[in-house]
């Protein structure tokens, strides 16, 4: 039996609901591909941190910093992100789901990217308008 991973990309919003696009996304994903799933993976892709703020309002290039400085700014960034998920949980109470944050300037890649080397069986996207194009997989059937 093929076990099957579904990955929702999700973008926040400055209010804390979600984007709309993320929200109908998730939504449908939830209605469509979790009850097959094995694992339900929410991800979230931000800009490349390639520097730290300091309180003067200057910025530190992360090569001048210590490895375990970066490693705990970065650590503490997306952990503070993890609440860009949290609408899209309240959507998702039935089950377990995991939550990813990439960092990458170039979403597309980091997202197919992570498909590519996890094994995702299906990416779903979200869309500013509600209507959108579904590609169909046979591995999951509707």
């Amino acid at each position: 039996m093929t076990s099957v991973t579904v990955a929702v990309a999700v973008k926040g919003d400055t209010v804390g609901g979600g984007g709309n696009g993320s929200r109908r996304a998730v939504r449908w994903a939830v209605e469509n591909l979790m009850p097959r799933a094995d694992r339900f993976v929410l991800v979230h892709v931000i800009p490349k941190i390639t520097s730290i703020p300091t309180p003067s309002g200057d910025c530190i290039p992360l090569t001048e910093l210590d490895e375990n400085v970066v490693a705990m700014y970065v650590q503490d960034v997306k952990e503070k992100l993890e609440e860009v998920f949290f609408p899209f949980k309240k959507l998702c109470k039935r089950r377990e789901i995991e939550t990813l944050i990439l960092d990458d300037n170039d979403h597309a890649k980091a997202l197919l990217r992570y498909a590519s080397e996890s094994g995702i069986s299906c990416l779903v996207l979200g869309s500013y308008s509600p209507n959108f194009l579904i590609r169909y997989d046979p591995i999951i059937t509707y």
